[in-house]
């Protein structure tokens, strides 16, 4: 007799359920990333497996294009009728009601499972002390280098530095007159903003108070401090040139070229770099970025799920976000779309460790902060008034204590007026 796949399992499982006089309970899911190539053999076998294991729930995904996710999820739930299961601007969600909170889900679970997510990775999903979504994948953020270049220049990659005075010692090594140790990003998207706030970490410093109703970053002397030597590294030769239009692409493709040694950047950075210019497989190596204080945290971007405030099976949905979060769906995620988990108890599976670049980004995000920042006016924040500052500065060297004087001023009302 022939085996059904998972999938047709999973329909004829839904068949009998129905012939029973029961309809099965059907779930929307709605992520921009479902839309993507390289996670579309993983969704599809997780849909699969907890249909199979659920035969009276059925997972239907709402494929959006990621320019009208977050139109399609506003007008749906202004409706009553959005997906049950959302990936979105959380914070942003939650402050106009469009979430549930998911407390009581989270409480009742062991402690074990609790466990794996730490209060910082947390915290991103977090809206006036709520809970709104569970962290499933992140982009954790690391140093990468270009193994063949640091040896040219002499330099050991087994012994990354580990302050900024190593990191300056290497930069100007990594430098010369058509390629430089890094770039610096000045350009107009929240990538800015991530960079510049793992500086600002790495230095002690912090851009906002505790509650996100204050700006800090020259109000704080470290964050200020941590802003000048970022943005100092054009200024003093190590950086690639056209800082404030340099942006995500623009980095990676001077890494590709071989015209930079560095860069700061997630893990799936390394797969584009390997698309652009497959001679560099193999040839990368990844260190937390250089810091003047202990244990400081790297970036990840979180991305979690959410349950709709008009989802009518919150429970069913729960119970579909936890398996989505567990252990093997955290592996796939990683090993085959390159995403991180935002779990703190992955560095040990096989799978991760047989990688050494994924295993070192994995043991990095175990120390890390989550992003984006809690607040609802969070993406205008960090896309544009950041940028700004930021390019003011790249421009006007002299005026960057100026510069975020204003920043502090600006955004510190735009946080109270909230």
């Amino acid at each position: 007799m022939r085996r059904l796949t998972p999938l047709a399992a999973a329909v004829v499982a839904c068949f009998a359920w129905s012939a029973g006089g029961q309809q099965p309970i059907v779930l929307q899911w709605q992520t921009a990333n479902l839309t993507e190539s390289q996670y579309e053999p993983v969704w599809k076998a997780t849909i699969a497996e907890f249909e199979k294991e659920n035969p009276g729930v059925k997972i239907e995904p709402v494929l959006v294009a990621r320019k009208d996710h977050w139109t399609k999820f506003v007008a749906a739930a202004q409706a009553r009728k959005a997906p049950c299961i959302v990936t979105v601007d959380l914070t942003t969600a939650a402050y106009n009601g469009y979430l549930m909170p998911l407390d009581k889900y989270w409480n009742a679970e062991p402690a074990e499972f609790r466990r794996a997510w730490n209060d910082a990775m947390l915290s991103a999903s977090k809206w006036k002390g709520q809970l709104y979504g569970l962290p499933i994948w992140g982009g954790t953020y690391a140093e990468i280098y270009n193994r063949d270049l640091v040896i040219k220049a002499g330099l050991d990659p087994a012994k990354p530095p580990k302050s900024w005075a190593e990191y300056m010692t290497w930069a100007k090594k990594l430098s010369g007159s058509d390629h430089w140790a890094t770039a610096v990003l000045g350009g107009k998207t929240d990538t800015t903003t991530r960079i510049l706030l793992m500086w600002i970490w790495s230095n002690g410093g912090e851009a906002f108070n505790a509650d996100m109703t204050e700006a800090t970053f020259a109000k704080n002397p470290k964050s200020l401090e941590a802003i000048k030597f970022y943005l100092g590294l054009a200024k003093d030769g190590v950086a690639a040139p056209a800082p404030t239009t340099t942006n995500y692409l623009e980095q990676t493709n001077l890494f590709a070229q071989q015209k930079i040694a560095t860069m700061r950047n997630a893990y799936w950075a390394v797969a584009k770099v390997n698309g652009d210019n497959p001679a560099m497989n193999g040839k990368m190596f990844v260190a937390a970025g250089p810091a003047n204080v202990p244990n400081a945290p790297t970036l990840t971007s979180v991305a979690a799920s959410s349950i709709s405030s008009s989802c009518p099976h919150p429970e069913q949905a729960w119970k579909f976000i936890k398996f989505d979060a567990g252990r093997k769906w955290t592996v796939e995620r990683a090993r085959v779309a390159n995403w991180m988990p935002t779990r703190n108890d992955m560095a040990d599976d096989p799978a991760i460790k047989s990688d050494p670049v994924l295993a070192q980004f994995v043991q990095i995000g175990n120390n890390a902060r989550s992003y984006p920042l809690p607040s609802p006016i969070w993406a205008e924040i960090a896309a544009n008034d950041i940028p700004d500052a930021v390019q003011k500065a790249l421009l006007a060297p002299d005026k960057t204590e100026e510069v975020f004087t204003d920043l502090d001023a600006r955004l510190s009302k735009k946080l109270k007026d909230i």
